[in-house]
């Protein structure tokens, strides 16, 4: 009885259907599809919606899109809006801070999944990849120097650990202070 109930509520997530709205590389917004699954736990959301988006007519006929047709799709998830922006024609990135610079996250897959971070920057179109390695899934100070090397105040924050990396909530502070510092 109980293995019925679980299994009837995961079918019924499974098979939800949300509207979405996809940006093209012209700017047209089109708002005719719609996406199946109800995404509890964002790194799959992340895995499952990166490299390809795959959407339903109102008909049910499925299409797909690659991120060199897209800028940005969006949808409500968990009564929550949730955003994927292109990143340079490769790979669909999930937002996780915008204002000037913009912060997105992805996954590369494989025998051990690793976390990008990927920060874009408005006025000389410069992305920063930055991996979160490790049981603890940190930025490293040494990736750190790495990509933002047009900020010293960062650096020099992270050297004498006055801005602290931990977790996700880390590396948007991390981009909020170099967005305050040196934008």
């Amino acid at each position: 009885m109980l293995f019925s109930i679980c299994l009837s509520f995961s079918l019924k997530a499974i098979c939800q259907t949300v509207e979405i709205k996809l940006v093209t590389k012209n700017n047209d917004t089109i708002k005719d599809y719609k996406i199946k699954g109800n995404y509890s736990f964002e790194n799959n959301m992340i895995l499952d919606l990166e490299n390809e988006l795959t959407v339903y007519d109102g008909a049910g006929k499925k299409k797909k899109f690659f991120p060199t047709e897209l800028k940005s799709f969006s949808f409500m998830n968990n009564e929550k809006l949730v955003e994927f922006f292109n990143i340079e024609d490769k790979v669909f990135g999930l937002l996780l801070y915008t204002n000037k610079l913009r912060l997105l996250k992805v996954i590369k897959p494989g025998y051990t999944k690793v976390n990008f971070y990927v920060v874009e920057r408005p006025n000389n179109g410069k992305v920063s990849f930055m991996e979160a390695m490790g049981l603890s899934r940190l930025i490293s100070q040494k990736v750190i120097k790495r990509e933002i090397t047009d900020c010293p105040v960062i650096l020099e924050k992270v050297d004498n650990k006055t801005l602290k990396i931990n977790g996700e909530e880390g590396v948007i502070e991390l981009v909020k202070s170099y967005e305050s510092d040196c934008f």
